[in-house]
């Protein structure tokens, strides 16, 4: 009678057993799946930061390109600068920053207004064809008329 009562008593405990490890597997994964979002999200951001500094270096070679070096002057050059993770201030020591800034924004400009005159001409095709379009509908209703009235 002993072993009888016994039995029962472990499969309630092996049931305890099972659900605590079921918890512990659930909030397991629950941590698991919280850090796999930061993750995603840490390389995101640092995504981001890497397309930053592309775009910063390539506004920096722009400036660079746009200044003339002085003989012996690192003032341009910036790989000193460069080496000790300092930006050298290139507007003090480059007189054609503004120049070449309104080129770039000159440059920006004209290839909007380029985009703008393509959709322009585009429209007025589309226009023209309408036009037709609707000349040809109007041209059929009346050979319609036309044809009827010569039925009659």
């Amino acid at each position: 009678m002993f072993v009888f009562l016994f039995k029962p008593m472990l499969s309630e405990n092996s049931g305890m057993i099972d659900s605590g490890a079921a918890n512990r597997e659930v909030v397991l994964e629950k941590k698991l799946a919280a850090e796999v979002a930061k993750r995603h999200e840490a390389e995101r951001t640092a995504e981001d930061l890497r397309r930053q500094v592309e775009l910063l270096k390539e506004e920096l070679s722009v400036l660079r390109q746009s200044c003339e070096p002085e003989k012996g002057s690192n003032a341009c050059r910036g790989s000193v600068h460069e080496e000790a993770g300092v930006l050298p201030d290139l507007g003090k020591d480059c007189t054609g920053n503004r120049d070449s800034g309104s080129k770039a924004e000159n440059n920006r400009l004209r290839q909007t207004v380029k985009r703008q005159n393509a959709l322009i001409d585009v429209l007025k095709r589309q226009k023209v064809l309408l036009e037709a379009s609707t000349a040809i509908n109007i041209s059929i209703r009346d050979f319609n008329k036309q044809l009827e009235i010569h039925k009659v």
